[in-house]
């Protein structure tokens, strides 16, 4: 049966005020940090990678939190019964947001000696996480394994497609590795890999690898972080990361083992780590960890970092609320407020979101009994699992109940201000057939003040096996319709009994050098009714962006100059700035020699600035001939050799054409183009270096 997949967004209309702030508490400690050694990928030979996997493995948070799930979900199952909505049509009335665009998409596979490359099988659960380097690196982790593809090249990274987290950690046959998380620092150009070693206080921890350069194959620092930091019989379970300028942060709940669900949690934790310590490969990490993190007395649960919109946070925030209840309004945001070695401070926030969260039910497969609330794809809670910071905005997603439907949806939540008086609203991501779960969201504009984002996450029905899909979140707060990314060949069924593991978490990164691009995987099931994971490389369908360029008069002599903006793109009304002070869109009196700058800012807040020396005389650089109907050619300086590219968009913004990216040499330089691809019309040029403007011209396309 072919499924419509149309999606369809519940929205609240009031936003809620925050709540008046009461004692909040947490403490801190110190336990070192040390160098367990270095592991070099490049010489590593095929391991075994043996586990051993309990068919009856508990959800996240230790056995003992299992049957308080279970309860819960057949509490929100009375209270949210099933029903299949009438799918809502693209009509007149209903506005959507265009569809992003699959660049490439491609399996986890693997080489066995013999030369033949087959499939992965995923773990159970697959705990899918992902990082892109600028240069198109991708790394991914399935459970136990590590997996690298060079996207630009379509080829393997490491010799065998993957290497086990047993041989990054130097494991011995006791020990049981699992829960990846990597991500990639943009400023560093490196990589970092987090993963938990055993359940047990005992031999318990996180194990932390720095990349020693942006090839992965090259040498990591691997570093030990004790699970139990306060030496009283805990261990940590469920890793989140996130990154600063200087520092990283990784999170996880303390376990209290073999105790009822009630008492079984003994708090969060946060580990604030050296990045530079790690990188640079000393014995023992500079560090803090916080502890007994609660409000209002109450422990927070599952505190999740938000990352920042080029991976890299401005100021370290977390994400959390009361993810076991059937329903609930209340979401927690965290901000550290201090650097280490400064007074430590964590400032915590109690806020009401204007439309509730809840237990999400599990996702149904073709053998799913639907009277069964504790049978199909398991879901677990309604936790946190993505959010992104970026111009003083977070945006953040997670598994969800849909009242209307009772089916699993995506909890799209939007925290405004969270320095000052901040408010929360949300929105369901839903479909009248899909369940939806363990979604992650990355922005994905061209410019890093934009609000639009991609949400990645894994779909599954009655009448459609599990895969992998999307949706665009535009600049004008619009949804594209359901983009399928993977479908399913067949339904998952590895576990005996009612349920399988679906998740634990979805990995997605922006391609921070392609700023509009993304890369993400997720799970599918397997022809096999195993469980495999799906990568992506997406593209936002936004190419628009905020540009000005400044002109000036012909020949004007002494103070009598004139300078004028000619903006493009971005979203109106606009306001400039000259030199600092508002003038309009011109600029009179300007002097010969006389340095320009200018400001320009939209309605989304995003700014563009350009500047130049005001001469009175001719140049020698710039566009000619101008108009043409067969070729230009562009004249430009440069201070020094740097690399340059050049590209073409038309007077809205959008992006026509790259034209190249090259090595530029100090002094006078001549870009040439062909008009040939062009219609006729005015366009504009634009030579860059990284993110400084070189030169841009305005040209006009005449076809005879």
């Amino acid at each position: 049966m072919k499924l419509p997949y149309s999606i369809f967004i519940l929205l609240a209309l009031a936003c809620s005020m925050p709540t008046i702030l009461p004692a909040q508490s947490y403490k801190t400690h110190h336990k070192t940090i040390r160098k367990i050694g270095i592991v070099r990928p490049r010489q590593m030979l095929p391991d075994f990678n043996a586990q051993l996997t309990n068919l009856e493995k508990p959800l996240p948070d230790g056995e003992s939190v299992r049957s308080h799930v279970m309860r819960q979900k057949i509490e929100s199952r009375r209270r949210f019964p099933i029903r299949i909505a009438k799918a809502k049509s693209n009509n007149s009335d209903t506005s959507f947001a265009p569809l992003p665009r699959i660049l490439y998409d491609w399996g986890m596979k693997r080489q066995v000696s013999s030369g033949t490359v087959f499939s992965i099988q995923g773990g159970i659960p697959n705990d899918n996480t992902l990082a892109v380097s600028d240069s198109g690196v991708a790394l991914a982790g399935i459970n136990s394994l590590l997996y690298g593809w060079n996207i630009p090249d379509s080829s393997k990274v490491f010799t065998n497609f993957t290497i086990s987290l047993f041989s990054l950690a130097g494991g011995g046959i006791n020990d049981n590795y699992y829960d990846p998380k990597i991500i990639y620092d943009e400023q560093a150009d490196r990589f970092i890999l987090v993963f938990l070693k055993n359940s047990d206080p005992q031999t318990n921890g996180y194990i932390v690898c720095f990349s020693t350069s942006n090839d992965p194959t090259d040498d990591w620092n691997v570093y030990f972080i004790d699970g139990n930091p306060l030496d009283n019989n805990r261990w940590t379970d469920f890793p989140a990361i996130s990154i600063t300028k200087d520092e990283l942060f990784i999170t996880g709940n303390l376990i209290v083992p073999d105790v009822s669900w009630q008492v079984g949690f003994d708090g969060s934790v946060i580990w604030q780590v050296s990045k530079d310590d790690g990188y640079s490969g000393v014995d023992t990490l500079n560090h803090q960890v916080y502890t007994d993190i609660r409000y209002e007395g109450r422990f927070i649960r599952n505190l999740h970092p938000v990352q920042g919109a080029r991976g890299i946070a401005d100021a370290q925030y977390f994400m959390s609320n009361r993810n076991f209840d059937v329903q609930n309004d209340t979401v927690f945001v965290l901000k550290m407020l201090s650097k280490l070695d400064e007074e430590q401070n964590l400032s915590i926030k109690a806020l009401r979101t204007n439309l509730p969260y809840g237990m999400p039910p599990n996702g149904r497969q073709t053998d799913t009994d639907t009277s069964d609330a504790t049978g199909g794809l398991q879901t677990n809670d309604a936790r946190v699992l993505g959010a992104v910071y970026y111009d003083e905005k977070i945006q953040y997603v997670a598994n969800c109940v849909n009242p209307e439907t009772g089916l699993s949806c995506i909890y799209h939540g939007f925290v405004q201000d969270p320095v000052g008086e901040t408010t929360i609203r949300g929105r369901y991501i839903a479909n009248p057939y899909l369940d939806f779960g363990y979604p992650n969201i990355t922005l994905c504009g061209n410019e890093y003040c934009e609000p639009e984002a991609m949400i990645g996450f894994n779909y599954t029905a009655p009448d459609s096996f599990p895969g992998v899909a999307m949706v665009y979140f535009s600049n004008d707060s619009l949804y594209s319709d359901l983009k399928i990314i993977k479908t399913g060949e067949n339904f998952v069924d590895r576990l005996p009994g009612a349920y399988e593991r679906w998740g634990d978490y979805f990995g997605m990164q922006r391609w921070h050098a392609r700023k509009n691009e993304a890369v993400m995987i997720g799970y599918y099931g397997l022809n096999s009714r195993g469980n495999g994971s799906w990568l992506a490389h997406v593209q936002s369908p936004d190419t628009t962006k905020l540009m000005a360029t400044i002109r000036i008069s012909e020949g004007a002599q002494a103070c009598s100059g004139m300078a004028s903006a000619e903006i493009s793109g971005g979203l109106p009304p606009y306001s400039v700035l000259w030199n600092g002070t508002s003038q309009g869109t011109e600029l009179n009196s300007v002097c010969d020699g006389q340095t320009i700058r200018v400001d320009v800012s939209d309605a989304r807040g995003c700014i563009f600035s350009d500047s130049l020396v005001y001469t009175a005389q001719a140049t020698n650089t710039g566009i000619f001939p101008n108009p043409s109907s067969v070729s230009f050619a562009l004249r430009f300086e440069l201070e020094s050799d740097m690399p340059v590219s050049a590209s073409i968009f038309d007077l809205s913004g959008r992006l026509v054409a790259e034209l190249l990216e090259r090595p530029g040499k100090k002094g006078l330089n001549e870009l040439t183009f062909s008009t040939l691809p062009l219609s006729s019309g005015n366009y504009i040029v634009r030579l860059s270096s990284g993110d400084t403007l070189v030169i841009t011209e305005r040209f006009l396309v005449i076809k005879e």
